[in-house]
């Protein structure tokens, strides 16, 4: 089966019962979640730091930044380490899924009950043959200083 040239591969997973998906290209591996430390003092959505290889990766809690309420029975199991803005974070979900082709260019528009905070980080949904795929925005994940704007309320 040959792919179409306008089509990605888009990487999938579950954030709290929600189909989800990055694009391929910035995903340089999924890791086993296992000795996560805590970050003291930094903003909530930060599940931690792990050591790759000698690398230090930022862990991003997708279920506290996307704002997702957890299903009980669903537990965060995988770390996706992506590319952002020149360096590797960590990409905490519940479970990875398939890696399929998609058309990034004809996303359908986000939902309107979607919170103002998730609209920030979704490009917008994919439709393939069974449900829907939020595609996730990589590049405001670690937007700490927009964060702290909107919290003091100026900037």
């Amino acid at each position: 089966m040959k792919i179409q040239e306008e089509l990605t591969l888009v990487s999938t997973f579950y954030v709290g019962g929600t189909l989800m998906g990055v694009n391929a290209m910035n995903v340089q591996e999924v890791v086993q979640l296992n000795n996560l430390t805590p970050v003291h003092h930094a903003s909530p959505y930060i599940a931690g730091i792990i050591n790759l290889r000698g690398q230090i990766v930022t862990v991003v809690n997708l279920k506290e930044r996307l704002e997702i309420t957890p299903l009980e029975d669903q537990v965060a199991r995988e770390i996706f380490i992506v590319s952002v803005q020149g360096e590797n974070i960590g990409l905490l979900v519940d479970e990875a899924a398939d890696v399929i082709p998609a058309d990034l260019e004809s996303l359908a528009p986000l939902p309107a009950n979607m919170s103002a905070k998730q609209q920030r980080f979704l490009k917008g949904v994919f439709q393939n043959e069974t449900r829907p795929i939020a595609i996730l925005d990589i590049n405001p994940i670690l937007d700490v200083e927009e964060d702290e704007s909107a919290s003091l309320g100026s900037r």
